[in-house]
């Protein structure tokens, strides 16, 4: 279970379904799939390490590159649940949230 917030200025997208992506900190990423931040860091190195890895490019103020993500076949946000893209960020989010979603789920 992790705390999430909505970013209304997310706008990162999975580039094979076009939905929406969580995006979870390194330390939340390292329990549910054992990668360390120094794999999440180097997404190219790193991409077949666990099945089902993607690519999920992203551009921010003064950065772009790439996160890794893995489709979940089992998530829970609010009321909704189904499958859903999961990206993994390689540092720590701010404060105590520990995922950020965008757009609409």
């Amino acid at each position: 279970e992790l705390l999430a917030l909505r970013d209304t200025g997310n706008c990162l997208r999975d580039p094979i379904t076009g939905g929406s992506v969580l995006v979870i900190g390194a330390k939340a990423a390292e329990k549910l799939t054992g990668l360390t931040a120094g794999q999440l860091k180097d997404p190219l190195r790193t991409m077949g390490q666990l099945p089902g890895l993607r690519l999920i490019p992203y551009n921010a103020v003064g950065s772009r590159g790439f996160l890794l993500g893995l489709k979940l076949p089992k998530v829970k946000i609010g009321s909704w649940q189904g499958s859903h893209v999961v990206a993994f960020a390689p540092v720590g989010l701010e404060g105590n949230v520990q995922a950020l979603i965008g757009g609409t789920v």
